[in-house]
């Protein structure tokens, strides 16, 4: 019969979880072993972020300011029924009767189209701040996006220089922070970055040596 000194020496020579395995089990070393020439940030432990990264971060997300504050004042304009038919182009195009089912619809839309003008540059800073390589692809597509400002500006008054609708709005402000940003995550030390999270998320694992599978139950529960 096994006593409670016999069982207390078992555990202290397999460190209590039972018979030891044949083979030591194979665990990945630290990523920073696994791939030499990743740079990590010692102070976030994640990979490096370069100064065009940071930079380009910081002007989407004001391409998304200015964005959202001709929003905030075309939504004002177009909630008071003096300021209405002028309060965006998209409204002054379709003439709706305010308060109407369609003037509502319309007002939906400029607000619709104003939600997407503010994310998609917010959306590219991020993606950039993460190290996705499709933010350079976004930033394409929110410099595009941008055009669509025109929409949600309020028309020029009769007689005024056609240059009125820019000069006025706030929200063009977006289109050369946008190319400025676009221009960053464009560049080589940019490119380095998203190499740089591309590795971290998917580090390159060393090939296994194959060895005796055994199929069953393990041997110490047997």
């Amino acid at each position: 019969m096994s006593t409670t000194a016999d069982w207390v020496g078992q555990d202290a020579a397999t460190g209590g979880l039972g018979t030891p395995p044949a083979t030591p089990i194979a665990a990945l070393p630290p990523i920073e072993k696994l791939q030499p020439s990743l740079r990590l940030d010692p102070t976030s432990g994640e990979p490096y972020r370069a100064a065009a990264i940071r930079w380009a971060f910081l002007l989407f997300l004001l391409a998304g300011l200015a964005e959202a504050g001709t929003l905030g004042l075309t939504w004002w304009r177009a909630i008071h029924m003096d300021t209405f038919p002028a309060a965006a182009a998209l409204i002054a195009w379709t003439h709706p009767n305010p308060g109407s089912i369609p003037s509502i619809l319309i007002a939906v839309a400029t607000m619709l189209i104003g939600l997407a003008l503010v994310t998609a540059p917010v959306l590219t800073g991020y993606l950039a701040w993460v190290g996705q390589r499709a933010s350079r692809w976004w930033a394409i597509a929110a410099l595009v996006l941008s055009i669509a400002t025109f929409v949600i500006t309020p028309p020029a008054a009769p007689g005024a220089s056609w240059l009125a609708p820019i000069w006025g709005n706030i929200g063009w402000l977006a289109v050369p922070l946008i190319v400025a940003g676009a221009v960053l995550v464009w560049l080589p030390d940019s490119g380095r970055t998203f190499a740089d999270w591309a590795g971290f998320r998917r580090p390159i694992v060393p090939a296994s040596q194959a060895g005796n599978i055994v199929y069953g139950r393990l041997e110490q529960f047997r």
